[in-house]
């Protein structure tokens, strides 16, 4: 199973990025990787820990210069996201990436000026 949250609005920011010059798309690419990188720690403080095997192998990955995720590949992830019918859910992902989102407009905001 797998969960996917996504960002609004970053299809149209991506299309007035490709009208810039090259030195901005590499510093917007690079603040994107960064953010990634951020979202994984965070998540990696937030993920429960019992073995620690889920928070340890949470890990960034570029799928193209313009899109990146971050994994939790224990089986068990989502039943920690997002809870059972018998066990209260202990979100871990989606925290990381809510904390993350101003901080990465911010940032994209003043490459773009």
């Amino acid at each position: 199973m797998k969960v996917k949250y996504r960002m609004k609005g970053m299809n149209r920011f991506y299309r007035q990025v490709r009208k810039t010059s090259e030195n901005t798309q590499k510093a917007v690419q690079r603040e994107l990787a960064l953010s990634s990188l951020r979202v994984e720690r965070k998540a990696k403080m937030l993920a429960p820990w019992d073995t620690g095997w889920m928070s340890m192998n949470i890990y960034s990955d570029m799928v193209s210069a313009w899109i990146y995720e971050v994994v939790s590949p224990a089986e068990y992830s989502i039943y920690q996201e997002l809870g059972t019918r018998y066990m209260a859910a202990q979100p871990f992902m989606y925290p990381a990436l809510q904390e993350e989102y101003w901080t990465l407009m911010r940032r994209l905001s003043k490459i773009m000026k």
